[in-house]
């Protein structure tokens, strides 16, 4: 049976998407945060979107669900949504008290 015309399974792109929408997050450059987490902005749409529906990442959208996911060890990914009532300065201070390093996305508004 030919391999033509087969479309990947549905995890397999997802996967892909994942993986896509965090590369060209970073890609745009991170700001380093205390004990070697990084934050990478990344702007509303479909990253943000693949980023915050990946089941391997923790969504934050308050300072206590922030704080909550630095401290689980099974989060390796954390996505702060673009109405997150958070700093800049708020996340730096999280992560200053939580030491573990993570990946932080912050969903930012279309430049």
């Amino acid at each position: 049976m030919s391999s033509q015309g087969r479309r990947p399974p549905p995890d397999l792109m997802e996967k892909t998407a994942v993986v896509a929408a965090q590369q060209n997050a970073m890609e745009r450059g991170c700001k380093f945060l205390p004990h070697g987490s990084r934050l990478f902005d990344v702007e509303q749409g479909w990253e943000s979107i693949t980023i915050s529906r990946d089941k391997n990442t923790a969504v934050a959208d308050t300072l206590l669900t922030l704080e909550s996911a630095l401290r689980d060890p099974d989060n390796k990914v954390i996505f702060i949504p673009a109405g997150a009532l958070m700093t800049y300065q708020d996340i730096e201070k999280l992560c200053q008290r939580n030491a573990i390093v993570k990946t932080l996305f912050r969903e930012v508004k279309k430049s």
